[in-house]
């Protein structure tokens, strides 16, 4: 059944594609918003990125969609990527780094910063704004959601049945909707009924090129304090029985976890896909788009580590796309995104004729235009350990070639991704492409300067 937003979406866009005016993303009426963003997902979890894991509706959007391929998150650390989502601002700015969370009363209802949350300006556009699934940043009413709550961590009844009385509700269809959908899978504790287990063998399953036992005694794989050489992971359980819950780790251990890991990431697809599936039996999913990606990543035994926190690409790197209303059909993009590029990019979307200055991300509306284009030479994160303070931890800045990470204690890193994608050989100890290390320390430090960091060394 036809609602009368959706009627005059249809008979707008018609009248403006007569006149040649219906470009990607301008689109005549507002469109509902989904994000489905999900918990601790690495790149390489998707079976578009890996051919092992079994994710057949989320391959299927994205194949419909557009594949952002070199998304990084602002912060590799649930409470702080978070933060950055929903303030736009990077973790030094927002004041939510590590699991800070009490740092985010600022962007709270009665707050000073309240209304330049990412859900307060989408609702002043006209927009219900709904979220369901982990918050880590209270509740999500309380930094202007109009309804919707955090929820346990059983996605199928906490979260997803949730999402779906909200679907089926006449309020998804009185407005135009924002929907914040936020799983707690894949974060430990996993816990996979065994029909997705099922679904893979165990012992045919791969392990990282950079696979390691235990990991190297070096700056760069703390995940702990600064000077620490603290190894970070949590319990996983799966018939009572428990897996280590940190280094070492043998090859038993660790394909055991990616089995486990990967079972919930198959479940999670199909909840997904029923998602996808009552929006279009709901009349809604023609007006709708849809975007896909994780608050940070996961070493899946990579370098020695579980977890996450550092800046190797399995750590910071995501699996994200875009699918639905206006979104051009089976593009790839080698853009650098930032997780930080969805404020303002949803904002254009639900029709902002600005974007509020502080930002610090990038529309990808000229990407949506042009699969080619690029909207940054160069992306940043930063990582501060559990328990750390402001200044601390790991930063990075990375090109479309190389990376450089400037660890808790100072100490360099310069990758070349394209020739050493499993960031094996630190070409700052043989004084490779000194040029390339000092354009990205000039990168880094401009970018240390603008968000309020510390100095670079």
């Amino acid at each position: 059944m036809y609602h009368s937003y959706h009627i005059n979406y249809l008979l707008r866009c018609l009248a403006l594609l007569v006149l040649g005016l219906c470009g990607v993303l301008s689109i005549a009426d507002s469109p509902n918003i989904v994000v489905v963003f999900t918990d601790d997902q690495t790149y390489r979890a998707i079976g578009y990125n890996n051919s092992e894991v079994f994710t057949p509706n989320l391959d299927r959007l994205a194949s419909e969609g557009l594949i952002f391929e070199n998304a990084y998150v602002a912060s590799p650390i649930c409470a702080a990527s978070r933060a950055s989502m929903m303030t736009g601002l990077y973790p030094q700015q927002h004041k939510v780094i590590a699991l800070a969370k009490e740092n985010f009363s600022p962007f709270q209802k009665g707050g000073t910063r309240a209304h330049l949350t990412l859900s307060s300006q989408i609702g002043s556009l006209g927009y219900r704004s709904v979220a369901y699934g982990k918050s880590h940043l209270g509740d999500p009413k309380n930094y202007g959601f109009t309804e919707g709550e955090e929820t346990g961590p059983h996605d199928d009844v906490d979260t997803f049945a949730r999402v779906a009385l909200f679907i089926a509700s006449d309020r998804a269809k009185e407005q135009p909707f924002f929907l914040w959908v936020a799983p707690h899978q894949p974060h430990v504790p996993l816990l996979p009924e065994q029909a997705w287990l099922d679904l893979y063998d165990t012992d045919a399953l791969s392990l990282p090129e950079n696979f390691r036992v235990a990991p190297l005694s070096e700056s760069i794989n703390n995940q702990g304090l600064p000077r620490e050489a603290y190894y970070r992971d949590s319990k996983y359980v799966r018939n009572w029985q428990k897996l280590p819950a940190g280094p070492p780790r043998d090859e038993v251990t660790m394909r055991a976890f990616i089995h486990a890991y990967y079972a919930v990431i198959s479940h999670l697809d199909h909840q997904v896909g029923a998602m996808v599936d009552q929006l279009k039996v709901e009349g809604l999913w023609e007006n709708t788009i849809l975007f896909f990606l994780s608050d940070n990543g996961y070493h899946l035994g990579s370098h020695g580590l579980g977890n996450k926190i550092t800046m190797h690409e399995e750590s910071v790197r995501v699996p994200m796309f875009a699918a639905g209303l206006g979104v051009p059909q089976g593009k790839r993009s080698e853009a650098l995104v930032s997780s930080l590029d969805l404020y303002p990019t949803l904002l254009r979307i639900a029709g902002a004729k600005s974007i509020p200055r502080h930002a610090m991300g990038e529309s990808l509306q000229p990407i949506f235009q042009d699969a080619t284009a690029s909207v940054r030479e160069v992306v940043f994160s930063e990582g501060v350990g559990v328990g750390g303070e402001p200044g601390q931890g790991h930063r990075m800045a990375r090109t479309a070639r190389f990376k450089y990470i400037l660890t808790g204690t100072g100490e360099e890193y310069l990758f070349d991704e394209r020739v050493d994608p499993a960031e094996s050989s630190n070409l700052i100890d043989g004084n490779a492409f000194p040029e390339k290390r000092q354009e990205l320390r000039k990168y880094l430090n401009a970018w240390m300067i603008r968000i309020g960091d510390r100095t670079l060394p």
